[in-house]
């Protein structure tokens, strides 16, 4: 091997679209950077083709709608003829079960909703090829440190330093491909919440729902004492607890379950199930797929959809219903005294629906989530733009985008990745320009 020889500045990417006018947009959009050699197949079996004619393609980029072969179906074939070739899919936000199919059996590396924004996906792309050059660039070194260490019996005293030195940069650069591995598992975790974001799209009446349930059930869980692990499988659960109502009718996810005839009730208690049946293709979804079948199960047994009772109901489920239960309540009463009130309504609600023995970490916990807005003497109320925004304001009403996607929600401190989230989203999906917050006096 030529040690001189650097890997290729550009990267081919293989874009995969029945439709002509979609695939000449992409070509199109692309054609605008300098670092891509673009490939085009107007279906799942031209793409196949292609990776077999073209061994080096670095990113795949596919639609899901596709007759004959799905962008799925492709993209699992694909993951055969070019493994290490960063895989992104292009889908509609319904198609829930599509996107956790593609990360469970096309191992994809971003989905994208179409129609897409031209910097987002630029990113996305920007972001694969980078990944794609940093594996190729690791497996150049890899096999350079193989022809180094056979070599090195023969190398004096002068150049065993320079050995040295050159593994001291090897290993940096394997130190930031583990950081690129790193960011993938937690590009998993950052899945769940974009999933969540599509739950509530459907049923904006409470914005921020599963959020809100999340976080209260993970303070319950350290409040409790239990392993970091067991915190974040709940918290994932309670994110996804509401899964299922996106195949629910308008009809009904419009209605208060106190007003559902006996049909619409039906269809109503489905949604647990239906939740637990689109997440059980992922094995690591499995686990969280009975605690969303199980939060609606009552403590007593009168619950739905397996009458299950006390300890038979796994905890994380037994969690997720009590927070789901404070934070609805919680809406239904004035701000000022919305706190009080909930737990003193919840008290009929003990050793029936919810299990009593976990009644003192929910009054710790939803301190601790809800009531997290500072009003003391050196706190004054301002109106700011997002130009405006710094590190340690405090934001005093939810932030929701122009479309009503939640933002950040109300107590928030801001930070440097939130103020740039917010900032973002201001030129994409633009919202009241004036934005409450807390300041401290000068």
């Amino acid at each position: 091997m030529n040690e001189t020889i650097e890997p290729p500045a550009s990267v081919k990417v293989l874009l995969v679209d029945d439709e002509v006018n979609i695939t000449k947009s992409l070509r199109r959009l692309l054609g605008q950077e300098d670092d891509y050699e673009v490939f085009i197949g107007n279906s799942g079996e031209e793409g196949l083709e292609l990776l077999r004619e073209e061994s080096d393609i670095g990113v795949i980029i596919s639609d899901q709608r596709m007759p004959q072969m799905t962008g799925v179906e492709f993209l699992r074939e694909a993951r055969i003829l070019a493994p290490e070739a960063i895989r992104i899919l292009l889908t509609g936000y319904a198609d829930i079960e599509a996107s956790l199919a593609a990360i469970n059996q096309g191992a994809v590396f971003r989905y994208l909703s179409k129609p897409w924004q031209d910097d987002e996906l630029l990113a996305a792309l920007a972001e694969a090829a980078d990944h794609f050059r940093l594996i190729s660039e690791n497996k150049r070194l890899n096999a350079l440190v193989a022809k180094q260490n056979a070599e090195l019996q023969d190398w004096n005293t002068r150049l065993k330093q320079r050995v040295l030195d050159q593994t001291s940069q090897i290993r940096a650069k394997s130190d930031s491909l583990a950081e690129k591995n790193l960011q993938l598992r937690v590009s998993f975790g950052e899945t769940i919440d974009a999933l969540a974001g599509l739950i509530e799209m459907r049923d904006p009446k409470v914005p921020g729902h599963s959020r809100n349930t999340a976080e209260l059930v993970a303070a319950m869980a350290i409040a409790m004492e239990l392993p970091d692990e067991e915190v974040r499988s709940y918290r994932s659960a309670a994110m996804l607890h509401d899964i299922g109502k996106i195949s629910m009718s308008d009809e009904v996810l419009r209605k208060s379950i106190l007003r559902l005839n006996e049909k619409e009730l039906i269809e109503y208690q489905q949604h647990v199930v239906r939740g637990q049946t689109a997440i059980d293709p992922v094995p690591e979804l499995r686990e969280l797929g009975l605690l969303i079948r199980h939060h609606h199960e009552n403590y007593d047994g009168s619950g739905f959809p397996d009458g299950l009772a006390k300890q038979d109901i796994p905890l994380g489920a037994r969690l997720i219903a009590i927070a789901d239960c404070f934070e609805h309540k919680l809406h239904q009463f004035a701000e000022d005294v919305a706190f009080e009130d909930v737990l003193k309504v919840m008290t009929q609600d003990w050793g029936i629906g919810l299990d009593p023995r976990l009644k003192k970490f929910l009054h710790q916990a939803a301190e601790q989530v809800f009531c997290t807005l500072d009003f003391s003497a050196e706190m004054i109320e301002r109106m700011v733009s997002p130009n405006e925004l710094v590190v340690g304001m405090q934001i005093l009403q939810n932030i929701c985008s122009g479309t009503g996607v939640l933002l950040l929600k109300r107590g928030t401190v801001l930070d440097e990745a939130s103020i740039d989230s917010i900032q973002r989203c201001f030129m994409i999906d633009p919202f009241k320009a004036k934005i409450t917050v807390l300041i401290k006096r000068k």
